[in-house]
Order: C-alpha cells, then sequence, then structure tokens
C-alpha cells in the first residue's frame, strides 16, 4: 500500500516533492533506531527472562521505562528537525513542525510494536504499522488530492503522513491498555542496576539497527544533498520497488524474535535452526517470483511514477538482483542480535555502513545516480552474506537459502 502511496505522490505532488518526501522518510526512518536507543531490542530480549524468572514487576517496568526515555529523546530530536528544515533549508514552520511531529511518532509506534512483539502476540503487533498507518495515509492523500483538484502540495503529505501515525499509535495503545501488557502503577522504581543493563544492551543493538536504516536510506538522502530532489525522486523509487522483494524478510524478521529469544534461553539449538529454516522457506517463496515479475515488467512498473523515470529501468533491476540475494542470506541480523552477539554485530555494520557512504558520496559526486546505484547494490547484497557468515562460525546456525536442505531432510 506503502508503494501505492508513493505513485499517488509521484503522479500528482510531481519529482520534486517525492524526492523530498523520500529524503524526509528517509531521515524519519534513520532517527527513529537513535531516538529508540535500541531498547525495543531490550525489551524483546529481556521480557521472556523475567517471566521465566518470575520477575513479574520488572516486566512492566522495563516497558514504561522505555516508552517514556523513548518519547523524551524523540521529542527533541522531532524539535531539532523542525528547526533544521526551517532556518537552513528554507521551509515555513508549518512543514517543520509537521515533519517534526513524525519522528516522535514513529518512535513511539516503534517501541509500542515491540512490546505488543514481546508480549508474543504478532499478528497484532504488525498491524498499526503494516495496515493502519498506509491505509490512513491513504485515506488522507486522496482527501487532499481530492479537494486540491488533482494536485499535492508538500505541507499536504507530510500532514498526512502524521495523522497516518497518530492513527497507529492509537491503535496500538488500544492493544496495550486493553490487553494489559503493562501495569501503569508508577509506585514500583526502577533500579539503576536494571536501567545500566538494558541500556548496555541497547547500546550495542542501536549502532546495528543505525547502520541498517542508513545503509537503506542512505542512497536516497545522499542523492538529495548531492545530487538533486529530482535524482533523489528517481533513486527513491527505484529503492521503494526493489525493496517489495524483501518485504516478507522483514515482515519474519518481527515475528520470529520473540520465538527465537526463548529458543536461546532453554538452549534449542536444533528449535532455532528449525525456527530460521522456516523463516528463509518463507521469505524466498515470496521474493522469488516477485523478482522475476519486477524483472520482467520494470518498463511498465517504472512508468507508473511518471515518463521521467524510465531511465532508470537499469537501475531498478540491478538493485533487484541485489535484494534476491539480501533476501538468500536470511534473518542473520535478527539471530546475532537477539543471541548476545549483539557487539560484534554493530561493530562490524558500523564499519560496513561507514565504508557505504564513502562510496556513495565519491561514486555520487564522479558518476552521478549510476554510480550511487551500483554502490547501494553491492551494499545491500553483501552485509547480510557477511552477517550469515558470523552466525554459521559463531552459533553454529545456517541462515542462508542453503538452510533449506533441513528441511528436505525432514
Amino acid at each position: 500500500m506503502m508503494f501505492l502511496i508513493s505513485l499517488l505522490i509521484s503522479r500528482y505532488g510531481g519529482k520534486e516533492i517525492f524526492g523530498f518526501f523520500s529524503v524526509i522518510l528517509g531521515l524519519i526512518v534513520a532517527a527513529t533506531p537513535v531516538a529508540t536507543f535500541g531498547m525495543d531490542a531490550a525489551i524483546v530480549r529481556f521480557l521472556p527472562v523475567y517471566r521465566s524468572e518470575g520477575r513479574g514487576s520488572l516486566v512492566s517496568r522495563i516497558q514504561r521505562f522505555v516508552l517514556f526515555f523513548s518519547g523524551s529523546i524523540s521529542l527533541l530530536g522531532g524539535l531539532g528537525l523542525a528547526v533544521l528544515l526551517v532556518n537552513f533549508r528554507g521551509y515555513d514552520w508549518g512543514i517543520g513542525i509537521s515533519t517534526g511531529v513524525c519522528l516522535p511518532l514513529s518512535v513511539v509506534l516503534v517501541v509500542s510494536q515491540g512490546i505488543i512483539r514481546a508480549n508474543e502476540n504478532v499478528s497484532i503487533a504488525v498491524m498499526p504499522e503494516a495496515i493502519v498507518r498506509p491505509l490512513i495515509f491513504s485515506i488522507c492523500i486522496s482527501v487532499f488530492l481530492f479537494a486540491r483538484m488533482e494536485t499535492l502540495s508538500l505541507i499536504s503529505i507530510v500532514f498526512s503522513y502524521a495523522i497516518a501515525l497518530i492513527f497507529s499509535n492509537f491503535f496500538a495503545f488500544i492493544v496495550i491498555i486493553k490487553k494489559r501488557y503493562v501495569d501503569w502503577n508508577f509506585e514500583s522504581r526502577i533500579g539503576f542496576k536494571d536501567i545500566r543493563l538494558w541500556l548496555n544492551v541497547g547500546a550495542s543493538v542501536v549502532f546495528s539497527n543505525i547502520s541498517i536504516s542508513l545503509i537503506n536510506q542512505s542512497p536516497v538522502i545522499v542523492a538529495g544533498i548531492i545530487l538533486s530532489a529530482f535524482d533523489a525522486g528517481e533513486i527513491g523509487a527505484v529503492s521503494r520497488l526493489a525493496m517489495l522483494v524483501s518485504f516478507a524478510l522483514t515482515a519474519v524478521n518481527s515475528i520470529i524474535t520473540p520465538f527465537l529469544s526463548r529458543a536461546i534461553i532453554v538452549g534449542d539449538k536444533m528449535e532455532v535452526q528449525s525456527i530460521v529454516t522456516r523463516a528463509m522457506a518463507f521469505s524466498i517463496f515470496i521474493a522469488v517470483p516477485v523478482c522475476i515479475v519486477f524483472y520482467l515488467f520494470s518498463p511498465f512498473l517504472l512508468s507508473a511514477f511518471g515518463a521521467d523515470y524510465l531511465k532508470a529501468v537499469p537501475f531498478l533491476r540491478i538493485m533487484l538482483c541485489a535484494y534476491v540475494v539480501h533476501v538468500a542470506a536470511g534473518p542473520s541480523i535478527s539471530l546475532l542480535n537477539i543471541s548476545g552477539l549483539h557487539k560484534v554485530t554493530s561493530r562490524i555494520m558500523m564499519l560496513w555502513t561507514c565504508l557505504v557512504l564513502c562510496g556513495l558520496l565519491i561514486s555520487m559526486t564522479v558518476y552521478g545516480i549510476s554510480g550511487g546505484v551500483l554502490v547501494a547494490a553491492i551494499s545491500t547484497a553483501g552485509y547480510p552474506l557477511l552477517l550469515a557468515v558470523i552466525c554459521y562460525k559463531a552459533l553454529g546456525i545456517d541462515t542462508t537459502i542453503f538452510s533449506l536442505r533441513f528441511l528436505l531432510q525432514r
């Protein structure tokens, strides 16, 4: 649905507005892990431990702490983003405030979904982001489109996205309150020792999360800075289409995390391998047909964004191949973070991100958008393979497409 919304924005807002929205959305996505400080991963990791040890009071404490901690940081970040857009990019305060509000709303949504997911209600956890947000966003965009006689303004797009995030958070909090996942009794205090433990895990996870966000969003952001909003819109369209190949893996990563955590706690290596193998089977079953269809019909798909996008057909095909390799590497990042190897993961991902950013800056400066796409493709395909090798060496778990042999053996 977000893909269809991108089509509407590109068609009726223009390539420059679509490029700006792609850059802003990329900044919000990249900044969200910073504001959460990786604490959403700490919730998923520690809740099964606290429950198995009978420490019920800590279950609510960690969830309350993460909500207020992340919310406070994201408010400051949203204010900074608004000031940046107004004072340094020349946009009015309406656009600045609407964009700034999106950051804390995105952060609280991520944490809320983490709480729901950690309580093993994974089917409900994906609904706010995967269903409610795009549905409300599309409705608001359609209303503004109809009201403005087939044109879209920048403020209407950003305002619509903020409204969509508000409704998504409302849905998530209804689930949390109705299911009583969090005890809002503030009489029980949080010990500094517990906070230090949560922050220690979060600090390691946050760098890998930031790195992954930057790897995914940096081509659009760098294109918007180095080249132009038009080029950012073009590479944004290519990225959004290519990412659809990996949507199944993204969903699977969110779903399997609590189950992996529980299996790792009891030391059941066979169950961990079984979960990973089934996740890989589902992901590749979805990814390969989608990739084939998108590869064959690349000109038609890009023409839906506008006639100017047809020259990006080779770029889309390159990125499609990269994302198939990405999916074939499996859910290695989730397994490494949940198994206690998050520090190793964060160091590798930080180094990889620095190399990618340098590569994008140099390649786009010298070769333009074509150089940036090539670096983005190598990056997208490369880091999951590297993490998959580390998984196999350190944990003895095969996360790649070759793990499907376990299904055949069974």
